[in-house]
């Protein structure tokens, strides 16, 4: 993908989510198709040809199927564009994985039953599919660097128990070869990379007991701090290569009343904490000039506030009403792409919201 003009978005532990609903496998394999296709033999799906508009990919299930469908944000459109291959040995608990390298290229990651090697799949935007890439050991959580890619256990459910360390594995995207085995010290909660740094950041532990990681991937250095005090940590991102973690004040049972979140930012021995007044942090995204996004659910409404890392200044927030449980937060040239389950919204710097439906239900992205 190298003419998208879109930044390549830092992963926010692109992580083996359990899905919302197990989805029905068909027995054996349903074939990728290309967009040319009208009426193509999946379900019922429909391939849409937008492709040269998109800016951003999604996983969605369309009654039982699953397909990469992608973003418009100009045209605000969403259709499917390619289905997802499946097997009878497909994992109907763990979804896939789509994730973007530092490349510009996006690659879905199927999991399969009783530890077998996921199947890889580049997604192809001049021949319009999806094309095998083989097997390979089983990928927990995708972490694109600038030149490799971190592979961290744990974050699907079935990690170690507390207090275990975490394994994370240093791959070279040109085969994904294993490269280098890391092992962090206690129970792996959130993790982050950008493609534009080949350091990730991981955070173990959970609410106000936390530690940030930084983990060098060409030599395999590890510095770990504590987590900021006083914080329950929600999330985290990694602009640069630099921890910037975001949670709500631990005032108590829900971080306070609904209400306006007020959002403050500190720098820390273990980077930048970005912490609301109250109500829950459902993602964090950085975005370019020294910004970060954090959407704070409150009450019945969204809050996406975009800060300045550096000086704590609040740049701008936009509301979002009755949105639903938001499922991710991605930057674009203009603002951002605001996911729920069955829309997506987009949100420039001037605060203008736009909302379209998802050609199906949110799985991965």
């Amino acid at each position: 993908m190298t003419s998208r003009t879109t930044p390549a978005h830092p992963a926010r532990g692109r992580t083996r989510i359990r899905r919302a609903a197990a989805f029905l496998a068909a027995a054996g394999l349903t074939t990728a198709l290309t967009s040319g296709c009208s009426t193509p033999d999946g379900g019922g799906v429909t391939l849409g040809k937008n492709w040269a508009g998109v800016r951003s990919f999604v996983v969605v299930d369309i009654a039982g199927t699953e397909a990469v469908a992608g973003v418009d944000p100009v045209t605000r459109t969403a259709e499917p564009l390619a289905l997802v291959p499946r097997h009878a040995d497909d994992d109907e608990v763990l979804a896939p994985q789509l994730t973007r390298l530092a490349d510009g290229h996006w690659v879905l990651a199927v999991a399969r039953d009783g530890g077998k090697p996921d199947r890889l799949y580049r997604l192809d935007e001049k021949s319009h599919r999806l094309v095998e890439q083989g097997d390979h050991e089983a990928l927990y959580a995708i972490l694109p660097g600038r030149t490799l890619i971190a592979d961290a256990k744990g974050l699907d459910g079935a990690g170690p128990g507390a207090g275990a360390g975490t394994e994370v594995l240093v791959k070279d995207p040109k085969d994904w070869r294993v490269t280098r085995k890391v092992q962090v010290p206690g129970p792996l909660a959130y993790a982050a990379s950008d493609p534009a740094s080949d350091t990730v950041c991981l955070l173990t532990g959970s609410g106000r007991n936390t530690t940030v990681h930084s983990l060098e991937l060409r030599t395999g250095k590890l510095t770990s701090r504590p987590g900021a005090a006083g914080t329950d940590v929600q999330g985290l991102a990694c602009p640069g290569g630099s921890p910037v973690t975001a949670g709500v004040a631990a005032t108590g049972p829900g971080g306070g009343k609904p209400g306006a979140a007020a959002v403050t930012v500190a720098v820390t021995a273990a980077g930048t904490a970005v912490t609301a007044s109250t109500g829950r942090v459902d993602d964090v995204q950085a975005g370019g000039g020294g910004t970060t996004a954090v959407a704070v659910a409150a009450g019945e409404r969204t809050e996406i506030v975009e800060v300045n890392t550096r000086t704590g200044e609040e740049l701008r927030r936009v509301r979002l009403d009755h949105p639903g449980t938001l499922r991710a937060l991605r930057p674009t040239d203009t603002g951002w792409l605001a996911y729920t389950q069955d829309a997506v919204s987009v949100v420039d710097r001037a605060g203008t919201v736009r909302t379209f439906a998802l050609p199906g239900s949110y799985v991965a992205g």
